[in-house]
């Protein structure tokens, strides 16, 4: 039902419509089944209408489809429904005859009697389809239409009488007979409609009719592109200009500093010249710098530094260090010694020195033997 009013809706379209609401009215036809389920709710039809156009747009036509409301001449001569062929359909297990011959014609039975089966069954049959198995999503249609007492359904027969009298069948046609046919629920809530505000009543008469969904599918539609969704304003663009601004920049710098490559170029040459005559500066640095699986002369003159210096003597550190101190108190009372006779060779002059011996020697005269 939703795609047959839709495409109603695009027959209100001319060439005269700018040629992007064409474009865009193509391609949400074009992809109808999944945008029907989306709703506003976190941009969800939104979203996904901004994926589709990102992805299709170049290629998507403007060329507007055309519609046939399949009404013809021999369906307006109709005067009224004459009888009714129900079953195996829903809640009959055999096939039934009702007469509609009448101006008033009233269905009344207890729960569980028919009535709702007999109501699909005459919408069914004009419209070729029942709204609550659409409601209910049901892909396959006899699924819902099937008695499931038989597990089978027939279509249901409609004849009517037409200006002359004449029965004669009815085929859905539901484009003829969407307006004819009001479902029951809908008449009571019809009935308040002055009360409510335009836009209720405009709701109001599409359910009436049997257009909510078309009317749900309609209100789902974001009245605008919000920008959290899609880049209006050129924001990325200025982004994009701004990258390519600083790309140029970089791309300048770099040949600027093309004389700097050339100038560690020639270092490198002078570096490997002056390592080894003739050598290359890779074959240089693999040989001081070594790799992952090899080291170079710089690791192994580290490994050298960093080694343990072996003992040259059998002499220990510690026994080293006792000698030490022990030269150390020798030196300190050698000092102390010095200072002493030094302090004392003060005090005796060298003239009082010799008085003293020669006395000595005089004194030591008189006691000798005379010869």
């Amino acid at each position: 039902m939703i795609r047959d009013e839709y495409m109603r809706f695009l027959q209100t379209l001319d060439e005269t419509t700018p040629e992007n609401v064409r474009k865009m009215a193509n391609l949400i036809l074009d992809n109808l089944d999944d945008i029907v389920p989306l709703s506003t709710s976190h941009g969800h039809r939104i979203k996904k209408i901004i994926e589709l156009a990102e992805r299709d747009w170049e290629t998507v036509t403007s060329v507007l489809h055309t519609y046939s409301d399949q009404a013809t001449d021999t369906q307006q001569g109709i005067k009224c429904l004459a009888n009714l062929r129900v079953g195996p359909f829903r809640g009959f297990a055999r096939q039934e005859e009702f007469n509609l011959a009448s101006s008033l014609v009233l269905v009344y039975g207890p729960n569980g009697s028919g009535k709702s089966s007999f109501c699909e069954a005459l919408e069914y049959g004009l419209l070729g389809h029942v709204e609550e198995a659409e409601n209910k999503r049901f892909r396959n249609h006899a699924h819902y239409l099937k008695n499931a007492f038989t597990d089978s359904f027939e279509e249901p027969e409609i004849e009517a009488l037409d200006l002359s009298g004449n029965h004669t069948p009815i085929e859905a046609n539901e484009p003829f007979y969407r307006f004819c046919f009001v479902e029951k629920n809908r008449i009571d809530s019809f009935s308040r409609i002055a009360s409510l505000a335009p836009q209720k009543q405009t709701e109001l008469i599409s359910t009436l009719f049997g257009l909510e969904n078309f009317n749900n599918f309609v209100r789902n539609f974001s009245p605008s592109l919000d920008p959290k969704y899609i880049d209006l304003s050129g924001n990325k663009q200025e982004l994009l200009k701004q990258k390519r601004l600083d790309l140029a920049g970089h791309t300048q710098q770099l040949a600027n500093s093309g004389e700097d490559i050339e100038a560690i170029t020639k270092l490198e040459l002078e570096v490997a010249e002056e390592y080894r005559k003739g050598s290359s500066f890779e074959q240089a640095a693999f040989e001081l710098m070594g790799n992952e699986d090899e080291k170079g002369l710089i690791s192994k003159l580290d490994s050298d530094l960093q080694a343990q210096v072996p003992a040259k003597c059998n002499v220990t550190y510690e026994e080293l260090m006792s000698h030490k101190s022990e030269i150390d108190l020798i030196y300190t009372n050698l000092e102390e010694k010095l200072a002493t006779l030094n302090k004392n060779s003060e005090k005796v002059s060298f003239k009082k020195l010799y008085e003293a011996v020669v006395s000595l020697h005089d004194a030591e005269s008189d006691f000798l033997p005379c010869v």
